[in-house]
């Protein structure tokens, strides 16, 4: 049987009898119910959509609270801030100016980042012509993770979380906390510090800024993705719901500034539903001019191939082979318990956001659910 189910939670169906779009909805609702209950109402809230147009469906649903406090219901249409989720958009964008000819993968970063910001480089020990922008997307460039390779940024951040951070700083501050991790190309390190130097190349190729070189290079507007937006360097967009909470383990971190997360390696914010139609649109070739650079992005890294212990991370993206239900996928997933995935056997795409702490229950459940679905047909 077709089912149809329609975002908002508003059912309607074509082709189909009421009371079976009716269930389904029930089942995607109950999956997000049974996480929030096996945690012992731990989670406080998720929100979930899933565009799956092979079996016709195209569903968003929240169950909890936005917040831990548990005082306002969790809506599917409420953005929240989507950390390094923000990294497979900024990749898309380099690949989309690979495609018009402005760079070239193997350029060096010294090309396009600024003098004050090769002499940081270099006075940190790093030789910035030798670090390419492949280097970068792949994580292979040997750059010490301001934002993650240790405690102290998030220790610095804690102490003045009203602070206005800026690229040069992030920068400055991987030189002062932290060593080159060898040569670049030599091995996989996940690396904020490269995604920042992407961002200011975006910056330097579009002369208009991150937020507008992000939203033209990646069509925002003929996606219609009405709910994202780069926080802090553009007007958040009219007539949206608050934003959903963001935790570090228990501490509220809602109002930190903005630019702790900005600049390439994080700082958009969406919805599940936005999140859902980007990814969808990425691995649908609607994103790119040419399919073959969707090949590219997903190209296997070869630091990676032979290391167990690493992530199979590729451009922007993560590779993994669920065992489960034996099949691959791609997906980023995001500081702050947000995950986007894509599972091109079922040309499904699947983005859950958790309110406070996360858990594999739900994905897992959901890609369960669509396999079924699929195996009925």
């Amino acid at each position: 049987m077709v089912v149809i189910l329609l975002v908002n939670n508003h059912i309607k169906a074509q082709n189909a009898a009421p009371s079976a779009t009716e269930e389904l909805s029930v089942k995607f609702n109950d999956i997000l119910k049974s996480d929030i209950s096996n945690s012992k109402y731990k989670i406080s809230g998720i929100s979930m959509s899933v565009i799956a147009p092979d079996i016709n469906i195209k569903w968003s649903g929240a169950e909890g609270f936005d917040s831990t406090e548990k005082t306002d219901k969790l809506s599917e249409n409420q953005p929240f801030r989507i950390a390094s989720v923000t990294k497979t958009f900024v990749s898309a964008a380099i690949l989309r100016l690979y495609e018009d000819g402005k760079l070239k993968l193997d350029d060096p970063i010294s090309k396009y980042i600024s003098a004050e910001h090769q002499n940081i480089l270099k006075q940190g020990g790093y030789q910035p012509d030798h670090i390419t922008i492949k280097h970068c997307l792949q994580h292979t460039s040997g750059l010490f993770d301001y934002a993650m390779g240790g405690n102290d940024y998030i220790k610095t951040a804690r102490k003045n979380p009203n602070k206005k951070w800026t690229r040069t700083e992030q920068l400055q501050f991987a030189m002062d906390h932290g060593k080159p991790i060898g040569n670049p190309g030599e091995q996989y390190k996940y690396s904020d510090t490269g995604y920042i130097i992407l961002g200011e190349t975006i910056e330097k190729l579009t002369e208009t800024g991150l937020a507008e070189g992000l939203r033209t290079l990646l069509n925002f507007s003929s996606l219609k993705l009405s709910s994202t937006w780069l926080e802090g360097l553009e007007p958040k967009p009219d007539g949206l719901l608050q934003p959903v909470h963001r935790y570090m383990e228990n501490l509220d971190t809602t109002l930190w500034d903005s630019s702790v997360d900005l600049y390439g390696g994080g700082g958009l914010s969406s919805t599940t539903k936005d999140l859902t139609v980007f990814f969808h649109a990425l691995f649908n070739h609607k994103v790119f001019k040419n399919k073959e650079t969707l090949q590219i992005m997903l190209a296997p890294n070869k630091t990676t191939i032979n290391d167990k212990n690493a992530d199979d991370y590729r451009m922007g993206i993560q590779q993994m082979v669920s065992k489960k239900y034996d099949v691959e996928a791609f997906f980023h997933e995001g500081f702050w318990n947000t995950i986007a995935i894509h599972i091109p056997e079922y040309n499904c795409t699947i983005a859950i956001n958790y309110t406070n702490q996360f858990s594999n229950h739900t994905l897992s459940e959901t890609v369960g659910l669509i396999k079924q679905l699929r195996e009925l047909q």
